[in-house]
């Protein structure tokens, strides 16, 4: 669980004593501090908005507090590091990712200034934990094992056996079953060592998926079971009626229906107890395929059919595909062929928007993960300059000091001084020069793996779609695909230059059309680039690469018919005032639907990347070119 108890918060903010850490801040002040944090804290998940409110107002005592940290006590520290770790969860609530990883990395710091040490171990985890949801995995689980040490330090156990739960997750994600299940072992064992009921179910729960996906159905059913007999004894009806759905579930793939149907069952009267819609739904649909594979059509249509209203009422897209492919099923044997008609065409278009959600948060999170490592690569370069600078200042005032005792005691030496001086200034140049280059090439490095990761997402993508018959999947797949790359020829063309902060506009073009034209087979579609080459930008290029990518694909698709003997594009980039930039784009196909264009999923994103670049759309229909489209867009 993310969110802690803050329950020692009053005993460890306010002693009457030690709260005054100079003549600027009264007791007063500082009980003032505290409790606006206090109450920020309370409101959090529940009031948001106030939260915010709360926490700004106590902005300005900690901006004070910054220029007089050094002499402020334990006690106020606490305090300070207690109101960023408040930050960290409000924004973990409102999914500000990137910003709930930095309030808990100043937490963390603070409580560590103090070795307040089971807080640093909770900001740890809780970064970990949000790490995780970016997709970030390693700096996860290295959080986790930083967390992990200061447990075993501290000989906290529930600390460790519940970082153990969470790191075991973090590996079965990844695949690695071995190391998943190494970590959930050791979690159980510390569970059962201090009777902990609570780690012990849900390592048990953990630890019996993991059986069911490596193939052991067998130990699994014996673990879910002592798992369902913990979670009686604590009366925790909810993870009771998941843990026998998951049983249901083994006995449905091992085709022992009744027995399926009798967990499933048993799992849907708690949910309906609980008024848990979405256990409802699942349960529902789970009992309808048994009653399918027992061939009782009509009873496996009524469960089907709640799953299904349960799924439109809630929005769940997953269950609703679900049901439908049930139902479709269901009406394919009673020969209803028209209602099967209409429950495949909901499952179509359950699963394009699946798709689409799911083409977002993958979007999402590469955007918010190159976000926190370029925000971390910054905050590592501005570290090392800060050392750096400050080392030089204390070897500057040593030299002052040892020449000014050199000069008064013999003038004599002044000539070797220089000499040396000069020297350790020639070495420390190279050293300098040397971590330029290192730094250099640890970015060329990152670009390196980026591209390759995209690289392997597109060939993951290609290699689903290859098993999917259908048309409308497959083409979403290559659209993908297609994005991903144009986000790639990005950091290929990083890595393969000097320069980081800005790069040719010209040759990303040229190498974007080269792999869409070689991807699509379209040779024959003669394209012309012109532009004053602009230096844009990394995010720019992105935004403007996977738009110019929807813009290409739809021409290749749409626009030229067997008619069209010469088909072509024109592609104009040109900066038209300071940081204003406008890319006009031309075919010569069938033409272009302002108001089909503007409904369809390319046109939207078009307009959602421009509108991030404080950009326009504008399409026309001219003479000679039958689809004109300009992007205006700036480059700040």
């Amino acid at each position: 669980m993310l969110r802690p108890k803050l329950f020692v918060f009053l005993l460890l903010c306010f002693t009457a004593a030690n709260l005054v850490f100079s003549q600027d801040y009264s007791i007063a002040d500082t009980v003032r501090f505290r409790d606006i944090v206090e109450d920020a804290d309370s409101l959090v998940g529940r009031n948001n908005v106030e939260a915010e409110k709360l926490l700004i107002e106590a902005e300005g005592f900690v901006k004070n507090l910054n220029y007089k940290v050094e002499d402020a006590d334990d006690n106020l520290i606490k305090c300070v590091a207690e109101y960023f770790s408040v930050w960290g969860y409000l924004y973990y609530s409102r999914n500000q990712l990137n910003e709930a990883v930095q309030s808990f990395r100043k937490a963390e710091t603070l409580f560590k200034r103090i070795d307040a040490i089971k807080n640093q171990a909770e900001c740890l985890n809780n970064s970990a934990v949000i790490l995780n949801t970016m997709g970030n995995n390693i700096e996860a689980i290295k959080n986790y094992h930083s967390a992990i040490e200061i447990y075993e330090e501290q000989n906290d156990s529930i600390g460790k056996g519940y970082a153990f739960n969470n790191v075991s997750r973090v590996y079965r994600q990844q695949g690695d079953y071995g190391q998943a299940m190494k970590y959930i072992t050791d979690a159980l064992n510390i569970a059962q060592d201090i009777e902990d009921k609570q780690l012990e179910t849900l390592a048990l729960n953990s630890r019996a998926g993991l059986l069911k996906v490596t193939g052991d159905t067998t130990e699994a059913l014996a673990t879910y079971q002592r798992a369902l007999s913990i979670r009686k004894e604590l009366q925790d009806s909810v993870g009771t009626a998941s843990i026998l759905n998951n049983i249901g579930s083994i006995y449905k793939a091992k085709q022992e229906y009744r027995k399926a149907l009798d967990y499933f069952t048993r799992s849907e009267q708690i949910a309906i107890q609980k008024d848990y819609k979405v256990g409802i739904g699942h349960t529902n649909n789970n009992i309808g395929e048994v009653y399918f594979k027992l061939g009782e059509y009509q009873r496996a249509k009524e469960n089907a059919l709640v799953a299904l209203q349960i799924s439109e009422e809630l929005n769940q897209l997953s269950l609703k595909k679900q049901a439908a492919d049930l139902l479709k099923r269901i009406y394919e044997e009673t020969g209803d062929w028209k209602k099967a008609y209409e429950m495949q065409s909901i499952v179509i278009d359950a699963q394009k928007k699946i798709t689409n959600k799911e083409t977002k948060q993958v979007a999402q999170r590469e955007a918010m993960r190159y976000e926190f490592e370029k925000e971390r690569a910054l905050d590592k370069k501005e570290e090392e300059q800060f050392m750096r600078l400050q080392k030089e200042k204390d070897e500057r005032q040593q030299i002052y000091y040892v020449t000014i005792i050199l000069v008064a005691i013999l003038l004599l030496f002044l000539l070797f001084f220089v000499v040396n001086r000069l020297r350790s200034a020639r070495a420390q140049n190279k050293l300098i020069l040397k971590q330029s280059n290192e730094r250099k090439l640890l970015l060329q490095e990152v670009h390196h793996r980026v591209k390759n990761n995209f690289q392997i997402v597109s060939s993951l993508l290609r290699l689903q779609s290859y098993s999917i018959e259908n048309e409308s999947f497959h083409s979403s797949f290559d659209e993908a695909v297609s994005r991903i790359n144009s986000m790639a020829i990005v950091h290929d063309i990083i890595y393969r230059q000097e320069k980081f902060s800005e790069i040719d506009s010209k040759e990303y073009l040229e190498k974007l059309i080269e792999s869409l034209q070689r991807s699509s087979g379209q040779q024959n579609v003669d394209i012309a680039i012109q532009t004053d080459q602009p230096k844009l930008k990394i995010e720019t290029l992105i935004h403007l690469g996977i738009a110019l990518n929807e813009l290409v694909i739809n021409s290749f698709k749409y626009a030229f018919n067997d008619t069209e003997t010469q088909p072509k594009i024109n592609i104009t980039l040109a900066e038209v005032g300071s940081k204003k930039f406008e890319l006009i784009y031309q075919d010569n196909g069938v033409g272009l639907n302002k108001e089909l264009s503007k409904s369809s999923f390319g046109m939207e994103l078009i307009e959602t990347l421009i509108e991030h670049l404080d950009g326009e759309v504008e399409i026309q229909n001219l003479e000679n070119w039958k689809t004109t489209i300009t992007l205006r867009f700036s480059d700040v």
